[in-house]
């Protein structure tokens, strides 16, 4: 059960015995609702069913909706960051400054800036050349054809998406390669619930001009990704039954594979009319198992914390986008087996462990958050194994505000 004063930066996660049981409503996916409300901002005919309760889409939220503020601060949130910078570029006259924390200011905007520009937005950077903060000045933008190359984010595209029907010439646009394909699959579909053709395919999307939207209710989802930490509890659990309604077999959310992806580490999975149920089940540790996270990177954390903890052989790969998170969880996977005497051997796209010390080192002191929801997370189904402290535990906040009451209610029975 989680010890934690409401003032205190540590939470300290003690050895939990028996089952894991509960019921949990998890938070509407933010992937999605993010998209949504940019749609919405952009088009009063389109509105969305449900909110999600991130500190993420509650920034977006205000951002899109604040229109007697120049100088927006916006959080930590990439998406935030990524979508606010496309709705204010086709604003007319708009004059805007978007500025984040230091850590969201480092990340990536480089490529994205130079589509955006190029295909006729006016945005320039106000401090450090390819960085946030940046000022826009809003008009409509022209749009047309533009190649990318080897694209760091899918947010980028995705961004592009989303406003490319405001674009007089429509949009088409192309690269060599890009990242976490199932959310550009997940974006076109919400373009399309909403009525905009949209042709996707693996190096390329097109959006024609002139296009209006029918009047809908986009539909959000409860967030997949957030699964992962629960199929990890389950996986490292003595038992357990989890229940998780509105999820469905047919999900927009590529993040859904979890379920498949632990499989074999003992979870098991069922739907029904009232949603998702984890189980735990007996297996037998597999001699090793490979993975290819390329559509999923944000299942990384979970997955590979419960193969170390398991002591199973892996490698995972598909993991290039992690580096430039919210920290480099790549590093942060090595430091935290580094900590349990596990040796991490990685590269910027992958992680691989294929041998294991005698006995696990017990971590002296706490592990740090490093300002990343995933990172903390991840961290806490490894306390059902033994103690574990966690520092700046809220900052899951950013995508999971109820974690920590879940995780209380479904450990102290």
């Amino acid at each position: 059960m989680a010890k934690k004063a409401s003032t205190d930066p540590i939470v300290e996660l003690n050895h939990e015995q028996g089952s894991l049981e509960g019921v949990l409503h998890l938070p509407k996916s933010k992937s999605m609702v993010n998209r949504a409300l940019l749609l919405a901002a952009l088009f009063p005919q389109i509105t969305l069913s449900g909110m999600s309760t991130s500190k993420d889409s509650d920034y977006l939220d205000w951002a899109l909706k604040a229109f007697n503020e120049t100088d927006l601060f916006i959080g930590a949130g990439g998406t935030t960051l990524r979508f606010a910078m496309a709705y204010w570029a086709v604003q007319p006259d708009a004059q805007v400054v978007l500025r984040g924390t230091d850590a969201l200011n480092k990340r990536p905007i480089s490529a994205f800036v130079d589509a955006l520009n190029a295909l006729g937005a006016h945005i320039t950077y106000l401090e450090t050349q390819n960085r946030a903060p940046v000022q826009i000045t809003g008009r409509p933008m022209r749009g047309g054809s533009y190649h990318m190359g080897h694209v760091e984010s899918s947010q980028f595209i995705t961004a592009l998406m989303l406003i490319a029907p405001t674009f007089q010439e429509g949009l088409h646009l192309t690269w060599d390669s890009a990242p976490s394909q199932p959310y550009l699959m997940m974006t076109a579909a919400l373009l399309r619930n909403a009525g905009f053709e949209v042709e996707l395919t693996r190096k390329s999307v097109r959006v024609p001009a002139g296009q209006r939207p029918v009047k809908t209710e986009l539909h959000m989802e409860p967030d997949w990704s957030a699964v992962a930490f629960w199929c990890q509890a389950v996986a490292l659990s003595e038992g357990a039954k989890l229940q998780l309604p509105g999820f469905t077999e047919d999900s927009l959310q590529g993040d859904s594979r979890v379920v498949h992806y632990f499989e074999p580490l003992g979870v098991k999975h069922t739907f029904t009319e009232e949603g998702l149920t984890l189980e735990k089940r007996p297996y037998l540790p597999p001699g090793e198992l490979i993975y290819n996270l390329i559509g999923e990177p944000d299942l990384a954390q979970a997955l590979v914390l419960t193969m170390i903890t398991l002591r199973i052989p892996f490698e995972v790969n598909g993991l290039s986008t992690l580096v430039g998170k919210e920290t480099d969880r790549i590093q942060s996977l090595v430091d935290i087996a580094h900590a349990f005497g596990v040796h991490l051997q990685s590269t910027p796209s992958s992680v691989r462990c294929t041998s294991y010390p005698s006995a696990f080192i017990r971590p002296s002191k706490p592990f740090d958050s490093l300002e990343d929801h995933r990172v903390a997370m991840s961290l806490a189904p490894l306390s059902l194994r033994g103690p574990v402290s966690i520092k700046n535990p809220e900052v899951v906040s950013k995508s999971y505000p109820e974690f920590w009451d879940h995780w209380s209610l479904v450990t102290s029975r």
